[in-house]
């Protein structure tokens, strides 16, 4: 569910949007003016958040992580945590 308490609107522009059947789906047509008002771009993949009467796209943002695994020995430290008994920690 959605929770929101303040919505901030800039350069807003509000158009009438009926829902219409293309191919095997539903989609709004939406004036190329108001896209490029919202800012959106065809370049950027947007993301989906429904809820109950509201729909948000959202421009996806980039991952930030970027997970690197380096084929190395285990230092004593991490060994010696592996080979230990975890249940005698807890008594």
């Amino acid at each position: 569910m959605l929770d929101i308490d303040v919505v901030t609107c800039y350069n807003m522009c509000m158009s009438a949007a009926k829902l219409q059947k293309i191919g095997n789906s539903f989609g709004f047509r939406v004036s190329k003016n108001d896209l490029e008002a919202a800012g959106f771009d065809e370049s950027f993949e947007y993301e989906l958040i429904a809820e109950k009467g509201v729909i948000l796209l959202v421009k996806k943002r980039p991952h930030s992580t970027k997970w690197v695994f380096k084929d190395t020995a285990l230092s004593k430290e991490d060994r010696e945590w592996l080979e230990s008994n975890l249940e005698d920690r807890n008594s």
